[in-house]
């Protein structure tokens, strides 16, 4: 090990004593936990062997949240790459009127996420709401299961839109224009030159923005925290919403320990999978 690469550990070192101390040694506990019985104190009481999975998959409140989970990624994640992408492609020529565009597609990085779901619950809250008025519709949104779950979508997608529109914007700007001036030589027009080389030249960074949605979707819990508290009749609550019920308001250790077992391996997996991409870019 060469002095300079000692020099770069050394910079790291504060940044990896405080993961093992905040991540690394709670997550080891929780793993030894979930295979313990421990009371609301955090008392042991014995080994529970797979009894906490078991109970955690055979309760209905939790297996409707996985449900829930699924019904949002599956309305989220195409819709947030078709808007993403179609705005990217939209202005990815430096244009001087384009400016204002990214300026607009940009902001939303400016609020925090709480304040956005303040915002939308204002703005959809009871029949007489800012949302009816604009739309002429007389719908109670949050109180009703599915227009609850799509407001839910669109403030996800509030929520994930600018990074996502700065990571594509760049990859479209950062195509080989050598390749673009030889294609318009040729003949080709704009659709085909989009189709057949703009958009294959930027399927990295796209598959990296599906990836990091995807991970943003199965672990969302903050928004329908504050935009539905999982209403109404559950049909909002997420599997980290149920985990915030279970760990903090209910005290229940063994679903707590078992749920952040089974969020981190399939965290890791989708980290895997967008860590996999970004080499490919």
């Amino acid at each position: 090990m060469t002095r300079k690469d000692r020099k770069a550990y050394l910079f790291l070192l504060p940044a990896l004593l405080l993961a093992l101390l905040f991540s690394f040694i709670p997550l080891a506990k929780s793993f030894v936990g979930s295979f313990l019985r421990i009371s609301q104190s955090g008392k042991v009481l014995g080994f529970a062997l797979f009894d906490n999975y078991i109970s955690l998959f055979t309760d209905k409140a939790f297996l409707s949240s996985v449900l829930n989970t699924l019904k949002f990624v599956i309305l989220f994640l195409p819709l947030n790459t078709l808007v993403t992408l179609l705005a990217a492609s939209l202005t990815r020529k430096e244009k001087k009127g384009n400016a204002i565009w990214e300026f607009i597609f940009i902001a939303p990085l400016a609020f925090s996420l709480s304040a956005f779901a303040l915002i939308f619950k204002e703005i959809f809250r009871g029949c007489v709401s800012i949302a009816n008025r604009i739309t002429g519709l007389g719908l109670a949104w949050l109180e009703e299961p599915l227009s609850a779950m799509a407001v839910l979508v669109f403030l996800g997608l509030f929520l994930d839109f600018a990074i996502d529109y700065i990571l594509l914007l760049s990859a479209f700007r950062d195509t080989d224009k050598a390749i673009i001036e030889a294609a318009e030589i040729d003949g080709a027009g704009p659709v085909r030159l989009f189709c057949q080389i703009e958009l294959p030249s930027i399927r990295n960074t796209l598959s990296v923005t599906i990836f990091t949605a995807l991970k943003d979707a199965v672990l969302i819990s903050a928004p329908v925290m504050v935009l539905t508290e999982g209403g109404p009749f559950r049909s909002t609550e997420t599997v980290m919403f149920y985990y915030y019920i279970e760990a903090f308001r209910s005290g229940n250790r063994a679903h707590e320990t078992t749920i952040t077992v089974v969020m981190v391996l399939l965290s890791i997996i989708i980290m895997s999978l967008i860590s996999r991409r970004r080499r490919d870019v």
